[in-house]
């Protein structure tokens, strides 16, 4: 089934809200697009998923690697194909990766079957938006890393909303004489909720694609990641609802550093390397 938002047992974690001016560029008004085990909601003028939401089962994950990857990026079926942006479009003969927004490998628990075809399903281009090619193999890996290994070794469910940052000032690609232009996201950003010490907690993430503009890669430091669910409510004008009170930062202080800082500006530069922090310096 798509999205559960009745997934954690005791919970309700509804997909998000968009605000009025948002629901007018997305399809369908704002009706999600649902898929086997993720659903999205899709920016029709930026061609791309705004939010993603997909749950997870970490009682059930199957081990890594039992599902080989299989790179079959296609067409959604339920998005019309002059929407999405392929290869041709936005990924061929350049620097950009074709980045899912939904992981693959969050979608391996369960059915094993039911796994495999959703896995297939996470290659549609609707769940992917072009990504800086350090990205994934730094801050947003590791952030990725760090839901699975939480989910696994806790034995907990969870709910993971993804999606990008899309802002007026995002620089123009044109991948080819006979292509339209694609608009490549400032950042990218995640919420993963789940049950921890027996409340529920919503630990919100941001990474800004500029940021890795250096050939020194940033280390993962969830110190400058992990930022305030209002702070992502503001980039995206989506309405996350109670997920703002159960969020552990709410209440704290944020670091200096840290993204929320800078959300409003419109061309982050990037950050000087710091030193590496541990993932248990997420808060939750």
């Amino acid at each position: 089934m798509p999205y559960d938002p009745d997934f954690i047992p005791g919970d309700s974690v509804p997909m998000p809200c968009p605000s009025a001016s948002l629901r007018q560029r997305l399809l369908g008004y704002g009706q999600a697009v649902e898929h086997l085990r993720f659903s999205l909601l899709f920016d029709i003028v930026r061609c791309q998923a705004v939010c993603t939401a997909h749950n997870l089962d970490g009682n059930t994950l199957i081990p890594a690697g039992r599902i080989p990857r299989i790179d079959r990026f296609r067409e959604d079926p339920q998005v019309p194909s002059i929407l999405q942006i392929d290869n041709d479009r936005g990924y061929r003969n350049n620097d950009w990766d074709r980045g899912h927004l939904v992981m693959r490998r969050a979608m391996h628990w369960g059915d094993e079957a039911a796994a495999r075809q959703a896995d297939s399903e996470s290659y549609y281009w609707t769940n992917i938006s072009p990504q800086h090619s350090r990205l994934h193999a730094t801050a947003w890996g590791s952030i990725e890393d760090w839901l699975l290994r939480s989910a696994d070794e806790g034995n907990v469910r969870a709910c993971i909303f993804c999606g990008p940052v899309l802002g007026e000032n995002d620089p123009e690609h044109i991948n080819g004489p006979d292509e339209s232009p694609v608009r490549i996201p400032a950042g990218f950003w995640k919420i993963a909720v789940l049950r921890h010490q027996g409340r529920l907690s919503a630990a919100a993430f941001l990474v800004w694609q500029r940021d890795f503009d250096s050939s020194i890669p940033l280390p993962f430091d969830p110190g400058l990641e992990q930022v305030r669910v209002t702070t992502l409510e503001y980039l995206t004008s989506l309405d996350f609802g109670q997920l703002r009170f159960h969020d552990p930062l709410r209440f704290g202080q944020m670091p200096e550093n840290s993204p929320g800082h800078r959300a409003a500006r419109s061309a982050p530069t990037p950050l000087r390397p710091r030193e590496v922090s541990a993932p248990s310096d997420i808060v939750l």
